[in-house]
């Protein structure tokens, strides 16, 4: 009986237990945590069948999971897969957010972190990308440690979480053009694994089928394995629990294979019974390509997916393009750009679209819609087509560096902590320390060695230094002497034409007397248009010499009234009279810093623009204003606030005006509507003044404009004032230091790239000019010198460049890779050209092939090849850093046992000799130079003569430290003296070379302009004598006007040549031994008479034979070789410096039939080349 008592106590005591158990748990287990994993499992079943459906059931578990964070972060992971598919970017990241922040289910904040790479991916932020691509890889790890042990439904979840990660992050790695990472990722995919996923698996189908995942074959090979996947993606997908998404995925990458002519027929041919199946509606081969994509855009549409929508669209678009119905893909295009404004959150499908859009407007000859859709497709390549690894990767070790430098600095600040603390326990012992070592008596006689030697090997780095420099500067003087004296021998030819524009003013002004008749009349105009042709001789040979560097303006920076450029821009007010306009220039005394030829250029070319937008009976004026800090502008007076500190030069009309769009995009370079390259080229001119000095950073042009009132162009210069030539010079020489490096290194390319650049630059300007046949003939022909390029440097080479390249095998990209020196953007620009010019021309695959190549070479040469490195030291600063906090902890431990040591090891012995000692050692490191430390050194140890008895080891202490203070002296004295002699010539050295090179920039602007701003002009004057001779005036106003033009512009130059010429050893040499310079040259006689300045030089070249019509004009400005213009710019010179003008040179036939040449020259210049020869050898073998 007592043990059914015991039983039944023991019984109710459990039963109470298992209540208490029950109750606790169910305290602590999820309330709904089943039907929140129902829900959500058929929320993710619905994922690619039907959004709608997929986000009620969604908000459902959502709404029942407030304790349950596993399940609340799955429904918000679902509810961001809705989101995505409708392209509300910013919701979907609000949800991810919500994951991180509700749940440590490290499988669900992997999901989240895969979609935040998605969305990466598509809004083209591709350097977050691989931030959150590598938070999931460490999740991923983390899950992958753990999968053996997790239930059967978050195995699940982990297989859908590893398989989007390597799809999502493969589709990235295809639109960035990494295909060898693209198909890595894929080939970790798992088929056997993603079978227990229908969609997941569907997903592998297509990503195998659409194209880049399959590498091995031939291309017909490919296409059929890709097509395998595609029509089991499709059978798959139309099974009976249809899944739209993917079958409208398999019908797009089917119509994209369709799309190329044979490939569809091998296909169809190859795969009957399969195209039977999908040709539900019976159409023709020829449209099954199109059918497809439109069916394919039905599906998406009723699916929901805004992304996917606007792709098809585009598909379809492609398909109406390849038939020739450009209206429907025109439409179908603008549907994808405007159906939903979410689309430009993806820069990589606008682009896409944009270029399509670019090839549909240009097969229906509407150029400027064409050439605005190309333009804002190339400016997203960079955005969107970049990949950004490296620079996410520099991100994290950037991250990683402050950790370890904050605890490096924590390291550091106890060390100091602690040395502070032992030197105050040493300062404390010091008072009762007797003795020291000699040894610890030496250290500051070592420390001052080592920061003395340290200064002398300064010295002697310094000096040598100053002779590197100096034999560098004076291999510089000599380049710029040879081509200062080339740009000399240019002016001269410029000078030359002068006298015909004289006699072609001369010629006028007795034509508008009117007193000649009709007969001489005539004659006067023929001889006008021969002097017109003289010109254009002329200036045809000039263009030969002077070459144009694009890209590297030249400024001259200057004080110069405007007044003068007023007076020529109202010299051309003809042109404005024959149309009807008034032109109206307002005389002004305003002074402007700028440069003036540029200056003329920004008002002729604003002006000229006023003309051409006004019509008859309108009006355009010029003046120019005081613009004070107020930035408001005021009357020129005399009263005008000193604050005015610059200068509003105002071109303003009474013509049509622009709407508030067209004023937008004037200055645009994208805009293809506005008013030309002029106006583009004076806001260049703005900001290259920006970027010369600070003086400039107030620089800038405006426009204002209303339509059917006129506009006004504006543009504000610093206000100058008078200086003389020389500031000019100085403020240039500071100018240069601003220049790139490039500005000068084209003096060194090759002549085949020269050659290159040269008909890339014809092949844009062909562009613009309409002429796109000569721009792919001018393009053939870059190619060809590029190519020429390539085998001088590689001679058994065979990778060159061909008119219809391939991406993976195109020569120019295999250069860039292999790091072949070559001018690469040139070849940008050829590709570009050539590529607008096939878009023009409706050369399709032309333009798809230069497109790619110009897309892939513009990307790699975008990217910073600096970052490798970066990324390598950071990683290697990294692992020093941390073993550099090992080593300070270490440190730190062992500063005080070793402090203890080194203590106690010395101690002074003799108190008052170390107090002197000590007393010269702190004299040694003082601020004092070393004669006042050796002086007061020596009172110190000689005050007391004991002290050089005391103790042998602290005399030659003091000893050793008067010793080399003394050395040190001497030494110091020398070397000083020598650098000082350095220095001297090596500034008078750079005074010259930089004198030299200022002047040799000057002219090639000046003469660069000269050559664009007057060129123009004799071939007017010669048509306006052809098609109407009678009008006199017209003729007048325009050769004055060219004659002031020219005038001005030789004027700079002639500044810049008259400081220049001076008689020196240069000369001599270049004229006799590299102008004239031959193997088979022989001095026939240097005759010099009795009496006379002069001496007579004969040089017969004997491997040259004579010809009378060649030779005849040989030191002529006609001449065919510039070094015989030199030759005689040599001898003018030398006679100008020695005052005997009678100098001259001229060719002539020998007795045995070449070419001799003789030259007049002063007998001292002769006797001054003999004397450069030891031997006094004949001057003409030397």
């Amino acid at each position: 009986m007592y043990k059914n008592r015991l039983h039944i106590i023991f019984h109710g005591i459990a039963i109470i237990v298992m209540m208490v158990a029950m109750f606790f748990f169910s305290a602590c287990s999820p309330s709904h945590k089943d039907e929140v994993d129902e829900l959500n499992s058929q929320s993710y079943a619905f994922h690619y069948r039907n959004l709608d459906s997929t986000k009620v059931l969604a908000e459902r578990a959502l709404r029942l999971s407030d304790d349950y964070a596993a399940g609340y972060a799955e429904a918000c992971n679902n509810l961001a897969f809705v989101a995505m598919a409708k392209m509300d970017y910013k919701q979907a990241k609000l949800w991810l957010e919500q994951v991180e922040t509700h749940s440590d289910n490290q499988i669900e904040l992997l999901i989240a972190d895969v979609q935040n790479m998605r969305l990466c991916q598509r809004e083209a932020r591709n350097k977050d990308f691989y931030n959150y691509r590598e938070k999931a890889m460490r999740l991923l790890r983390r899950v992958g440690e753990e999968a053996g042990s997790l239930p059967a439904r978050e195995r699940k979840r982990a297989i859908y979480a590893k398989s989007e990660f390597d799809i999502v992050a493969s589709t990235y790695f295809y639109y960035v053009g990494l295909e060898k990472p693209m198909q890595q990722t894929l080939a970790d995919l798992d088929p056997d694994e993603l079978e227990q996923d229908t969609a997941q698996y569907l997903n592998y189908l297509y990503n195998f089928g659409s194209g880049g995942a399959i590498t091995k074959g031939t291309v017909n090979e490919i296409n059929q394995k890709e097509f395998d996947y595609l029509i089991q993606l499709y059978m798959l997908a139309s099974g009976p629990r249809p899944y739209p998404y993917w079958q409208a995925n398999a019908l797009q990458a089917i119509s994209e294979h369709l799309q190329n002519k044979e490939v569809g027929e091998f296909l169809i041919k190859n795969n009957l019974p399969a195209f039977q199946y999908l040709n539900i509606e019976q159409m023709p081969n020829e449209l099954l390509a199109g059918n497809f994509a439109q069916r394919s855009l039905n599906l998406f549409s009723q699916y929901g997916d805004v992304y996917q929508t606007a792709g098809a669209n585009r598909t379809l678009a492609e398909c109406y393009f390849a038939i020739g119905d450009y209206a429907s893909a025109e439409r179908h295009l603008n549907h994808a750009l405007y159906d939903n404004k979410a689309i430009n959150q993806a820069p990589d499908l606008v682009a896409s679209i944009r270029e399509q859009l670019s090839m549909v407007y240009s097969a229906v000859d509407d150029k400027p819609k064409s050439d605005y859709n190309r333009n804002i497709y190339l400016d997203l390549q960079e955005q969107s087509r970049q990949d950004r690894q490296l620079e996410a990767r520099a991100a994290q070790l950037d991250d990683n560096a402050m950790e370890l430098n904050s605890m490096i600095a924590a390291v550091i600040v106890m060390i100091v902590v602690v040395i502070v603390l032992l030197y105050v326990f040493d300062k404390m012992r010091r008072r009762r320390d007797k003795a020291n070592s000699i040894d610890k008596l030496l250290e500051p006689l070592r420390e001052w060695n080592d920061k003395n030697q340290q200064t002398i090997n300064e010295l002697n780095d310094r000096k040598e230094e100053i002779g590197e420099q100096l034999q560098v500067t004076r291999l510089h003087i000599e380049e710029n002497k040879k081509r200062n004296l080339e740009q000399r021998a240019k002016v001269a030819l410029v000078n030359s034409i002068t006298p015909f524009i004289d006699r072609m003013v001369n010629e006028v002004d007795r034509l508008r007397m009117g007193t000649d008749s009709d007969e001489v009349k005539e004659e006067r105009y023929q001889y006008i248009s021969e002097l017109t042709d003289k010109i254009n001789q002329y200036n045809d040979v000039l263009t030969q010499w002077i070459q144009m560097r694009q890209g590297a303006l030249s400024l001259r920076i200057e004080s110069f009234a405007l007044q003068p450029l007023f007076d020529i821009v109202a010299k051309g007010k003809m042109s404005f009279q024959m149309k009807g306009i008034l032109l109206d220039v307002q005389p002004t005394d305003l002074v402007v810093k700028a440069d003036r030829t540029l200056t003329l250029f920004m008002i002729n070319t604003i002006a000229d623009n006023a003309r051409k937008f006004t019509d008859a009976g309108g009006k355009v004026e010029v003046f120019a204003v005081l613009v004070g800090s107020s930035e408001s502008a005021m009357a020129v007076s005399p009263t005008a606030s000193s604050n005015s500190q610059w200068v509003e030069i105002i071109i303003s009309d009474t013509g049509k005006g622009m709407d508030e769009e067209a004023l937008s995009h004037v200055l645009d370079r994208t805009y293809t509507g506005g008013h030309g390259f002029g106006l583009l080229n004076c806001k260049g001119i703005i900001e290259k003044y920006k970027k010369v000095s600070s003086i400039f950073a107030g620089c800038d042009i405006r426009v204002e404009s209303e339509v059917g009132k006129g506009s006004k162009f504006s543009f504000r210069l610093p206000r100058g004032v008078q200086r003389k030539v020389l500031m000019f010079l100085l403020l240039f020489a500071s100018l240069l230091s601003f220049l790139p490096e490039s500005a000068f290194a084209s003096a060194k390319m090759s002549p085949a790239l020269l050659r290159a650049d040269d008909y890339a630059d014809s092949a844009y300007f062909s562009n613009i000019n309409g002429t796109y046949e000569h721009t792919l003939a001018m393009a053939d022909s870059a190619r060809l010198y590029l190519n020429r390029y390539y085998l001088s440097l590689h001679p058994n080479g065979n990778c060159l460049m061909v008119t219809y390249p391939e991406v993976n095998t195109a020569a120019e990209i295999k250069w860039l890779r292999d790091s072949l020196p070559s001018n690469y953007q040139v070849i940008l620009d050829l590709r570009n050209e050539s590529a607008i010019a096939a878009l023009a021309l409706h050369r399709w695959s032309l333009y798809e092939c230069n497109n790619k190549v110009y897309t892939q070479l513009f990307r790699e040469m975008s990217l910073d090849n600096t970052l490798p490195n970066y990324v390598r030291t950071m990683q290697q600063s990294k692992n020093s850093k941390t073993v550099a906090v090992i080593l300070l902890i270490i440190l730190l431990l062992q500063l005080p046992l070793a402090y203890y040591l080194l203590y106690y090891r010395h101690v002074l012995r003799f108190r008052f000799a170390l107090e002197q000692v000590n007393e010269i050692n702190k004299l040694l490191l003082s601020d004092l130079d070393n004669q006042q430390k050796l002086e007061k050194i020596q009172a110190i140890w000689n005050k007391h003569q004991s002290l050089r008895t005391i103790n042998k080891q602290l005399n030659d202490v003091v000893n050793q430290i008067e010793q080399a203070l003394q050395a040190s002296i001497d030494l110091a004295k020398g070397e000083a003296v020598n650098i000082e002699l350095a220095e001297d010539e090596l500034r008078r050295a750079e005074y010259e070379n930089d004198k030299l090179h200022i002047s040799n920039s000057v002219l090639d602007n000046c003469l660069s302009t000269l050559k664009h701003e007057t060129m123009y002009y004799p071939s007017r004057i010669r048509q306006l004598i052809d098609t109407d001779a009678k009008d006199v005036n017209s003729l007048h106003e325009l050769v004055d006007y060219y004659k002031s033009l020219y005038t001005m512009l030789s004027a700079q130059a002639m500044e810049q040549v008259v400081a220049n010429v001076k008689y020196d050893k240069f000369l001599n040499d270049y004229l006799l031994h590299s102008l004239l310079k031959s193997n088979h040259t022989v001095c026939e006689q240097v005759a010099k008479q009795n009496g006379s300045p002069y001496s007579l030089v004969e040089l017969e070249l004997m491997d040259v034979k004579y010809d009378e019509y060649l030779h005849a004009e040989l030191f002529t400005p006609l001449t065919s070789d510039l070094k015989y213009l030199l030759a005689r710019q040599i001898v003018r010179e030398i006679g100008e410096v020695t005052n005997l003008r009678g100098c001259g040179i001229l060719s002539s036939r020998s007795e045995a039939g070449n070419l001799k040449i003789s030259i007049l020259l002063p007998t001292k210049v002769v006797r001054e080349c003999e004397k450069q020869h030891e031997a006094k050898q004949p001057i003409g073998q030397c």
